[in-house]
């Protein structure tokens, strides 16, 4: 797939569902394409895959489920490859009880989505969208811990087994910058932005 279809693919899907997870999608790509660039990867791919990772959000407004749908959605058009980095982007560790909000795949999707993770290695291109996930606001890069933060307060915080997510987050930032030879941050000084910028107005508008 190249960028432009990815791009066409993400703003026909914006007519079906507008929301912030649009530019959230946007950001998220160039914070991929960025690592993957200076990872000596292919940027282009990364892009893709950071354009395209929440597109089941086209389906509408669901919580676990818009994962599924963005795989089921890929799939259908030929693109199962592009799939998986819907399905992984949400787990660093392969525990569903990781996740916050809502559980709403059926006890089949559920079950399917085990057995894929289970007999997945991560690469890392999955590394780079689960990290170009966390930093990505609608408004641009940010810190990781902030998205954290940002998360925490969307959600009524009471699963411990999501703390085991976070931590595996920050094990893959430090993956990354060992192999970067510096601090991720350093190629987004826009981030500085974000710090200054109100979090509870991000809260309430993504």
């Amino acid at each position: 797939m190249t960028r432009e279809e990815a791009n066409n693919i993400l703003m026909e899907s914006a007519k079906l569902n507008d929301g912030p997870w649009v530019q959230h999608c946007l950001t998220a790509a160039k914070i991929a394409e960025t690592l993957a660039e200076n990872l000596d990867l292919d940027k282009d791919k990364a892009y893709t895959y950071g354009l395209l990772h929440d597109i089941g959000r086209r389906a509408g407004n669901t919580a676990v489920r818009h994962i599924m749908d963005g795989y089921n959605y890929l799939k259908s058009i030929g693109h199962e490859d592009i799939g998986r980095y819907c399905l992984t982007h949400s787990f660093m560790v392969k525990d569903m009880g990781a996740i916050l909000g809502a559980w709403d795949l059926t006890n089949e999707e559920t079950e399917f989505l085990k057995d894929y993770l289970d007999n997945l290695e991560f690469n890392l291109y999955d590394k780079i969208i689960q990290l170009s996930d966390y930093m990505g606001l609608p408004g641009g890069p940010t810190l990781i811990d902030r998205r954290i933060l940002h998360v925490y307060l969307r959600y009524d915080f009471d699963n411990q087994q999501a703390l085991n997510n976070w931590r595996a987050l920050f094990k893959i930032q430090e993956e990354i910058e060992e192999k970067l030879g510096y601090s991720i941050y350093k190629l987004f000084p826009e981030v500085e932005k974000s710090i200054s910028e109100n979090l509870v107005k991000d809260v309430l508008e993504y």
